[in-house]
C-alpha cells in the first residue's frame, strides 16, 4: 500500500492517483510513469493552508484492494481524485470504495472537467451515486475554499456551496449545475513547489531504470495554450497562457538536482517557447544556479529557430516533441493547427543543426483526410526524417471542438473509451476503420525506416534492410487494397449504431 501522509492522525483529506500500471497493458509496455503534478500542487497548497494530507498512489499497486486498505487505515472524511479519460474506470472504482467508507468524493482533472456527467451520474452496484463534486479548471484556490466549506473552518460551512467558484454538482433536480468560473491564477510563483515528498520517488526511480536504464521526473513551467487545435482538450488551463518566472523554474530544477538527481526531466508544458524572451531568461537563470538537467519538452514548429534551440540545448534540452500531425496543409487547416508544412521542414533543419533529437506526433483519420493527404504525410516523414515519431489515430476527447463535430458518430463512449491508452478509431467515417489505420501506421513507419537507411542516418544490417523493404511493400499494398474496396476512398460520416 503506497500512502504517505503529513500526519500520524486522521488526515483532513486523502488525494489519490488512479493510474494502476498493473491494469493497463499499454502502460506496462511503455513504463514511463509520471505522478500527476496536479495532485502534488494541490497537496502543497493544502499543506500551506494547514490541512493534513495523505497521498495514495496506485501506480505500482497490484489491485484496488490497496486503496481499500488505505481507506480502512487512514479513514479520511474527504477524498480527492484526478482522472484522464484513460484512467476514468480506475478512478470511479476508487470513488466507489471511498464512498463505501463514507467519504465525500471530489474529482478534478481533464476528463471530469470535460465530461462531468460521467462522474456525477456514476452509480455503484446498488445504484447509489458516488461522486459528490467536480472541481473544474484550476484547482488550487478552489480546493481551499471547498475544504473550508466542508470542514466548517472559519464558519465557511454556513455559506452556500453555490458561492464557491469552479464547481459542478448535481442539483436537487438531478441536473449538472456549474458555479461561476474560477479566474486563472496570474501569479504562478505564489504556488508552492509540488509536494514530491508525499510520493515514493524511489519506486519511480527503480521502475524507470529497470525498463529504460535511466529515470525521469516532470516539471511544468507554464499553464495553458493560446492555440486552438480542434482536438486538444484545454479543460484545465484553457487558452490562457501564463508562466511562472524563469527564476522560479530554475530554482525548482536546482532543488530536483540536489534532492533527487534524476537522469532527465520532462517539461510537460503544452508548449515551450511561446514567450521567446522567457526562454532566454530561463537559460540565464538555470546557468546562474548550476541547475541544468538533461530534459525533453514540447514545442511548435512555428516557434523555434537556431538561437532559441541553442539556448535550450545549453541548459540540457536533448529532445523536442513537435505536433507535426500531417504533411497536408489541408488537414492542418481543418485541425486549426496554426502552422504551415514548410515550418515543419524548417524546424527539423534547425534542430538537426543544433543537435537536438526531433520527435513528431503524427495524426491520421482526421475528418476530411483522404489518401492524397496520407501520401503527403509520408513525404514529410521521408523528406525530414525525424529521429523518432509516433502516429495516433484521431480521437475526439470530450470538451473539444473535434468531439462536438463527431459526437453523433462516436462508437465507443463507455467502457471502451476509458479502458487504456490503446489507440483506435472511435468514430465512424465511411470505410476507413481501425484496421485500415493500423496499416497506415505501419506504412508510415516502414517508409521512414527505409528512408533513414538509404540516407545513412540509420546503419542497418542487410537482413534489417531487407525486412524493412518487405514490410514497406506489404503495408503499401494493404493500404492501397483497403482504400480501393467499395466506398474505401470516401471519408463521409454516418451515425454509429444505436445513437
Amino acid at each position: 500500500m503506497t500512502v504517505r501522509s503529513t500526519t500520524t492522525d486522521r488526515p483532513d483529506i486523502m488525494l489519490a492517483n488512479p493510474l494502476f500500471i498493473s491494469k493497463d497493458p499499454v502502460e506496462q509496455k511503455l513504463m514511463t510513469p509520471y505522478f500527476p503534478l496536479g495532485l502534488l500542487y494541490l497537496a502543497s497548497v493544502l499543506r500551506q493552508n494547514d490541512y493534513s494530507v495523505a497521498m495514495f498512489d496506485g501506480t505500482f499497486e497490484p489491485d484496488y484492494d490497496s486503496f481499500e486498505r488505505a481507506m480502512q487505515q487512514y479513514k479520511p472524511k474527504i477524498v480527492g481524485l484526478t482522472a484522464l479519460i484513460t484512467t476514468r474506470n480506475n478512478a470511479l472504482k476508487l470513488a466507489e470504495i471511498a464512498k463505501r467508507h463514507g467519504a465525500t468524493v471530489i474529482f478534478g482533472g481533464p476528463d471530469p472537467t470535460g465530461k462531468p456527467e460521467a462522474y456525477l451520474r456514476h452509480t455503484n452496484a446498488k445504484g447509489q451515486r458516488v461522486v459528490d463534486i467536480v472541481v473544474w479548471d484550476e484547482g488550487e484556490v478552489t480546493i481551499i475554499e471547498l475544504m473550508n466549506h466542508l470542514t466548517g473552518r472559519n464558519g465557511a460551512d454556513l455559506m452556500s456551496i453555490k458561492q464557491i467558484k469552479g464547481l459542478r454538482f448535481l442539483n436537487e433536480h438531478g441536473e449538472v449545475e456549474s458555479t461561476l468560473r474560477r479566474p486563472p491564477i496570474d501569479d504562478m510563483d505564489s504556488i508552492p513547489f509540488p509536494a514530491r515528498d508525499l510520493i515514493d520517488v524511489e519506486a519511480y526511480r527503480q521502475n524507470w531504470t529497470k525498463a529504460h536504464g535511466y529515470w525521469s521526473l516532470s516539471i511544468i513551467n507554464t499553464r495553458g495554450c493560446p492555440y486552438a487545435c480542434t482536438w486538444c482538450q484545454k479543460g484545465i488551463f484553457g487558452r490562457s497562457y501564463r508562466s511562472r518566472s524563469a527564476e522560479n523554474s530554475a530554482e525548482e530544477m536546482r532543488l530536483l538536482k540536489e534532492l533527487y538527481n534524476p537522469d532527465q526531466i520532462r517539461v510537460v508544458d503544452d508548449i515551450t517557447g511561446v514567450d521567446r524572451k522567457w526562454v532566454f531568461d530561463w537559460h540565464e537563470a538555470v546557468i546562474e544556479r548550476d541547475a541544468a538537467i538533461p530534459f525533453e519538452c514540447l514545442s511548435r514548429v512555428n516557434l523555434v529557430d537556431v538561437p532559441m534551440l541553442t539556448a535550450l540545448k545549453e541548459i540540457g534540452c536533448k529532445k523536442i516533441y513537435f505536433g507535426a500531425e500531417s504533411g497536408s496543409q489541408k488537414v492542418l487547416n481543418a485541425m486549426k493547427k496554426g502552422s504551415k508544412v514548410d515550418q515543419i521542414y524548417r524546424a527539423a533543419e534547425a534542430c538537426r543543426e543544433v543537435g537536438i533529437h526531433i520527435y513528431y506526433f503524427m495524426m491520421v483519420g482526421y475528418p476530411g483526410e483522404e489518401m492524397d493527404d496520407l501520401r503527403q504525410s509520408v513525404k514529410l516523414l521521408t523528406d525530414t526524417q525525424p529521429d523518432s515519431f509516433s502516429t495516433t489515430i484521431a480521437y475526439p476527447l470530450p470538451g473539444t471542438e473535434f468531439y462536438q463535430q463527431v459526437r453523433d458518430r462516436i462508437m465507443h463512449d463507455g467502457d471502451d473509451w476509458a479502458f487504456t491508452a490503446e489507440n483506435k478509431l472511435l468514430f465512424q467515417r465511411g470505410k476507413y476503420n481501425t484496421w485500415f489505420y493500423r496499416w497506415v501506421q505501419m506504412w508510415f513507419h516502414k517508409e521512414w525506416e527505409v528512408a533513414r537507411a538509404i540516407s545513412g542516418k540509420d546503419k542497418l544490417s542487410l537482413y534489417r534492410r531487407a525486412r524493412n523493404r518487405a514490410g514497406l511493400y506489404v503495408s503499401r499494398a494493404m493500404v492501397k487494397l483497403i482504400a480501393k474496396l467499395p466506398n474505401g476512398g470516401k471519408v463521409e460520416f454516418k451515425p454509429a449504431p444505436g445513437r
